[in-house]
């Protein structure tokens, strides 16, 4: 227990509520502590994006209408190439679909937002990214999954390998 506790502390915190066992000797001295620090984490990491307003002398835009303002007020359209090469990136992703939207299996509308950064290594380079707002629906398991290969699985390959004499090219 202690092992799932110090790895997962938040999930197993929201788990514990979920099931209502956080009132339990082995769940109440700490979940209430996980959970604030998850609400702590989060506030965080909004504030830090929402009051970043310039970078390295630069004006973010938070979004696109924002965007166009300051290329505007700079006579200059910076912001708006970010964008433009952003979407003309992003267009091969999507298709248009001739007939009714809502009769397509599993499809959910959901909404996007821009990302606006600015890179000091590429001459202070405006950069745009688009993103879709993935919490609003559930993303299939076979997309989001992702392997890692564990230390002790490739001394195992590597040890019969040996033990087998086979010539394994890595």
């Amino acid at each position: 227990m202690k092992d799932l506790k110090d790895s997962y502390p938040i999930e197993l915190a929201e788990y514990a509520v979920q099931q209502r066992i956080d009132k339990l000797p082995a769940f109440a001295w700490w979940v209430p502590h996980a959970l604030k620090k998850r609400e702590r984490i989060i506030s965080k990491l909004k504030t830090k994006y929402w009051q970043r307003t310039h970078k390295y002398g630069i004006r973010i835009p938070r979004n696109i209408n924002e965007a166009i303002r300051i290329d505007k007020d700079n006579d200059n359209t910076y912001w708006m190439d970010a964008v433009r090469m952003e979407m003309t990136n992003n267009r091969i992703a999507f298709e248009l679909h001739k007939g009714v939207v809502s009769k397509l299996v599993g499809f959910k509308e959901i909404t996007a937002h821009m990302i606006f950064d600015v890179k000091l290594g590429e001459n202070f380079r405006r950069k745009a990214r688009f993103c879709a707002d993935g919490n609003k629906t559930e993303a299939p398991t076979l997309v989001t999954y992702s392997t890692v290969v564990s230390r002790d699985s490739v001394r195992i390959i590597l040890l019969i390998a040996a033990l087998s004499k086979a010539n394994i090219v890595f």
